[in-house]
């Protein structure tokens, strides 16, 4: 743990030689009653010391701040802060950001990569201009702050981690985006997160019996049958199903995990299909256009829920039957497409795995009915 000044002045007065880290090679070194802060780091095979000058005049923050200039010096070449650089300056962040970006784009979806291009433009701006071998640990927290909501699956974080990649493919080392030299920086609170709204398992029969026969109504019951996200749904095409033998396989580029998804096909989820098309042609097309349905085209905000909340209703649902014991939940994880390696292959589709999912799925149907049997 980073150290706070009564901890160091404590260390002194205690008239005992020792060796205390703060953190990230910086260490509080006391002999003889006196203090002093010193940088250890790797040159090849050899560690050497830098001394950042005396306890008694230079205070934590100060001492952590000496190291990363002399962290950031080193990148640039030189030997000490101030001295003189035989080592260019690296590029600026918005090249190597804008580089990494188009060298990885085959990586994710058009809409994917647009977000991370936004998410760097709009936050990331403070860095732009500087180059990547002398941007510091503060930098980037500075420039965290506005939006830091904790680590987790969040903007911040989103954004922490693309940072730390971007300076790692320029090989800046030690990177000062990583969370381990970030974590004593920023807040280690993870924020609360709020789960989609769902409807409660007891209110889905009587909503699926609601639901008419038009084209919005038959790719909402899908939804909920499949358990799939909206987009996958939308963009679904006929080519994509195998009916002879009950299957529709969503590709992978329309997967949020990129990966390919079988989905065992039951009598209820085949009626929503309506007559079919060719194969390249929408499964649920819009009326009017033609084209696919628009986001807003199965819209529950008026039944208190979310779309996608429906997924947890299902998950929650295979939990409580039997006790628990029917659905385990390596089954439940695979339905939602959370499994590891969800390869589409005829022997995966052979596996007792596909026939377990297969047999959740029928059973939530008949549920989803009525039919409590």
């Amino acid at each position: 743990m980073p150290l706070g000044p009564k901890e160091v002045s404590d260390a002194i007065r205690s008239g005992v030689n020792q060796k205390i880290p703060d953190g990230h090679n910086l260490y509080l070194v006391v002999k003889n009653g006196r203090g002093f802060w010193v940088h250890q780091f790797r040159d090849g095979a050899v560690i050497r010391s830098k001394g950042l000058g005396s306890a008694a005049n230079v205070t934590p923050a100060q001492a952590r701040r000496e190291r990363e200039a002399f962290t950031v010096a080193r990148r640039e070449g030189l030997d000490l802060p101030g001295g003189r650089s035989h080592k260019p300056r690296g590029d600026a962040f918005a090249v190597a950001a804008d580089a990494y970006l188009s060298n990885h784009a085959d990586e994710w979806g058009e809409r994917h990569r647009a977000g991370l291009t936004t998410l760097v433009r709009m936050h990331a701006a403070a860095l732009a201009n500087k180059p990547v071998n002398r941007i510091t640990t503060d930098d980037v927290a500075d420039m965290l702050r506005p939006i830091w909501n904790g680590p987790g699956n969040n903007r911040g974080s989103r954004l922490r981690r693309l940072i730390e990649s971007i300076l790692r493919s320029k090989d800046v080392e030690p990177n000062p985006a990583t969370w381990a030299r970030l974590r004593e920086k920023l807040s280690k609170a993870v924020a609360e997160v709020t789960p989609k709204a769902s409807m409660p398992a007891a209110n889905v029969p009587p909503f699926f019996a609601s639901l008419g026969d038009d084209v919005e109504s038959r790719a909402l019951k899908f939804v909920i049958l499949t358990a799939v996200r909206r987009k996958e749904v939308l963009g679904a095409r006929w080519s994509e199903f195998d009916l002879e033998n009950r299957v529709w396989i969503v590709p992978a580029e329309r997967m949020k995990m990129k990966r390919a998804h079988a989905v065992p096909l039951t009598d209820a989820m085949i009626a929503c299909l309506g007559p079919r098309g060719d194969g390249d042609a929408l499964v649920f097309p819009s009326k009017r256009t033609g084209a696919m349905l628009g986001h807003d085209a199965l819209s529950m905000k008026e039944h208190g829920a979310t779309l996608h909340g429906f997924r947890s209703t299902l998950a929650s649902w295979a939990e409580e039957q039997d006790d628990g014991r029917a659905y385990p939940q390596p089954v439940i994880k695979s339905v939602l497409a959370h499994g590891k390696g969800d390869a589409v292959t005829t022997a995966y589709l052979r596996s007792n795995h596909f026939e377990a999912r297969r047999k959740l799925m029928q059973a939530w149907s008949a549920f989803a009915m009525g039919n409590r049997n």
